[in-house]
């Protein structure tokens, strides 16, 4: 059973939201979590258990947020890409470590009256993707392509990877990534009643240029193809072998 969706608590004051790599347009979107990550672990020095402890997550979600948030920041000085740095305005947990917090920007309320901060015109959108195409099977899709909707316009993307996470955890991995909308190629029904379960819309039988795919589902004009489910568990000459056929479309 997919897990469900987790706030997490951010604390922080974001100073500078982008930085500019020279004559590069190519961008790398931190995400705030990511972004809190880094400051309790690598700026405050705080061991990880006590951190994942104030972010209100597990240590194993706090590891996985903090060496996703390193690897984009050493990928973006090495390779010289701007970083952008998630909006404020997103779904997230309110400040309740005490009274005063200079550096929360969250209305402070009261222990046990935690509310939501949501706009409405911020979304996540995450793509099967290979190659920055559309990975054609969800449950081997090697990493997704997550986008950051602004005011129906794409404002950013990043690429995660999956490593060993299969069919079961997949649904987990995005939601811990706040993801609303999946669009893939070919998917099987237990893939799609986890996401269901998981509060995740999805759009299967997409193929193509994975920016060009979310960039015609914003317009309105994507044309996914309905015959996307597929039955991959009738296992053919071993533990490998499958008799889904999606990875053939053209």
């Amino acid at each position: 059973m997919a897990r469900s969706k987790k706030c997490r608590r951010i604390c922080l004051d974001v100073a500078c939201s982008t930085f500019q790599a020279l004559g590069r347009e190519e961008k790398t979107l931190l995400e705030l979590d990511e972004l809190e990550a880094m400051r309790l672990a690598d700026y405050e020095n705080m061991e990880q258990e006590k951190a994942a402890d104030k972010m209100n997550v597990s240590r194993g979600t706090f590891q996985r947020i903090l060496y996703s948030a390193r690897r984009k920041v050493a990928d973006a000085l090495l390779n010289g890409r701007s970083i952008h740095i998630e909006s404020r305005e997103r779904e997230r947990t309110c400040c309740t470590t005490g009274p005063v917090c200079s550096r929360c920007y969250f209305p402070r309320r009261a222990a046990g009256t935690e509310t939501h901060i949501r706009k409405e015109n911020c979304m996540k959108i995450a793509v099967t993707c290979e190659n920055d195409q559309v990975y054609q099977h969800f449950g081997h899709t090697p990493e997704f392509a997550v986008f950051e909707i602004v005011d129906g316009k794409i404002n950013g993307m990043q690429k995660v990877p999956t490593g060993d996470s299969g069919h079961g955890a997949l649904a987990g991995f995005l939601a811990d990534r706040n993801v609303e909308l999946l669009l893939c190629g070919g998917i099987g029904g237990g893939a799609l009643q986890a996401l269901a379960e998981a509060g995740i819309e999805v759009i299967g039988g997409v193929s193509g240029d994975v920016v060009n795919a979310v960039g015609d589902y914003l317009k309105g004009v994507l044309k996914p193809d309905p015959n996307f489910r597929c039955s991959h568990h009738h296992h053919e000459g071993g533990e490998e072998g499958h008799s889904c056929h999606c990875h053939s479309r053209e």
